[in-house]
């Protein structure tokens, strides 16, 4: 197994301590808190270690829960995590997913390797050599300590190193940098760590410029002012989970299909659903029988109009990312409901409508509408045995509430 690379002043991490068997037992003494129990599960920690082996084994207890909840790991309870570590960790899936187009590769860095969700799928979904490298002493113990879980260790030489300066003897590198500080979350690029341009900047020291991004799926990203930092083309990937739009992926050089090829890419129990196309205009007609509701990875591509085109539907409205047909054709990439009744938003309106029809359990949607969900769950105080789906938006101008029942049987094509 490769050992981590530390500096002559580099103090060793608690998470070394909380691998072995006294700290096997504190994690398994922290085990039965949940998340309302936090400060009792802190007090006995710190009872029982000094205050940095307590501070780990408290991180690495609550991710454990998070991950078994969010299923995000299939070792999750045999993992070590720091807080931030586990916050901007891929999941196994979607690492998984983003290692198969490393494939070809012979050696492979992963820069800001974190607790190392990225350099496992890297070392299982190919035969490459991989360098993980990060500049946290607890974050590289981790990635170590978790390589070990999932078998892959022999396979992962990690190095405590700043990803700017270390050396990219490789065929291909992945870059997954902090997008948190003090503040939270990080929505500038310039203030990642490192910034953006400069992992982009690196690109240039790799054959073909092999350089994957990992970066948040809501920042702006254009394919040219891309191509410019890494002197590459480059493809955008944006990666969906349960409903969730989780990353961006900004594939350059040889890693890219083409220049300004775009995709989505939607991860369920079935495995990953990629739509490609381009940034085209969707068209828009009146509300059908159907109004759809495209998964995030597809609004976030720019791939409305594409889909719309496969599948035959249209906007209701061009600004708004609602779908429409009178025939919905089931798939990954929209969720369809069924209109029962549209009208302008009115809570007198909506109290009426939801009576009649004895609806007490909603399920409420907003698109470019000034209200939230639970705002309008509070205003309508349904009553009844019956459910539905309302859909709040803006249609040419006039707020809207579309009521729907969500399909009970295969769907009609």
């Amino acid at each position: 197994m490769a050992e981590i690379g530390l500096g002559p002043e580099s103090p060793p991490s608690p998470y070394e301590r909380l691998a072995d068997a006294q700290g096997a037992r504190l994690l398994e003494s922290l085990a039965p808190f949940d998340e309302g129990r936090i400060a009792q599960a802190a007090a006995l920690a710190r009872s029982l270690a000094d205050p940095a082996l307590a501070h780990a084994a408290l991180a690495t207890a609550f991710a454990r829960r998070r991950a078994r909840t969010a299923h995000k790991f299939g070792r999750a309870d045999q993992m070590f995590f720091t807080r931030a570590g586990y916050e901007q960790s891929s999941s196994e899936s979607v690492a998984r997913h983003r290692a198969a187009r490393f494939e070809r590769y012979a050696r492979i860095a992963d820069l800001c390797c974190g607790i190392g969700s990225d350099a496992i799928a890297l070392a299982r979904s190919t035969s490459a050599r991989i360098s993980a490298v990060d500049n946290d002493v607890d974050a590289i113990t981790c990635a170590r300590l978790n390589a070990r879980v999932y078998g892959v260790d022999a396979r992962i030489d990690h190095h405590l190193s700043d990803a700017l300066r270390w050396p990219l003897a490789c065929d291909a590198a992945f870059a997954d940098p902090s997008r948190r500080s003090a503040r939270g979350r990080e929505r500038s690029s310039s203030a990642y760590q490192p910034s953006l341009r400069a992992l982009l900047g690196r690109a240039a020291e790799l054959p073909g410029h092999a350089l994957a991004v990992k970066v948040a799926p809501g920042l702006r990203t254009d394919p040219d002012e891309i191509r410019q930092a890494c002197n590459a083309p480059v493809e955008l990937e944006f990666v969906s989970e349960r409903g969730v739009c989780k990353e961006e992926v900004l594939w350059c050089g040889d890693l890219a299909r083409h220049h300004g090829a775009r995709r989505a890419t939607v991860i369920d129990a079935d495995g990953a659903h990629e739509l490609d196309g381009s940034n085209q205009r969707a068209p828009s007609t009146s509300l059908q029988r159907w109004i759809g509701e495209p998964d995030a990875a597809v609004i976030r591509a720019g791939l409305i109009g594409a889909l719309c085109e496969r599948i035959d539907a249209h906007l209701v409205d061009v600004d708004v990312a609602y779908m429409t047909a009178e025939r919905a054709r089931p798939g990954t990439f929209v969720r369809w409901y069924e209109v029962i009744e549209t009208m302008p938003f009115g809570v007198k309106r909506l109290r009426a409508a939801l009576r009649v029809r004895d609806i007490g359990r909603l399920v409420v949607k907003t698109r470019a509408f000034p209200l939230r969900p639970e705002q309008i769950v509070a205003l309508l105080k349904a009553r009844g045995d019956a459910e539905a789906v309302l859909v709040c938006t803006t249609l040419r101008g006039s707020k809207t509430a579309i009521l729907c029942r969500a399909p009970s049987a295969p769907m009609p094509t």
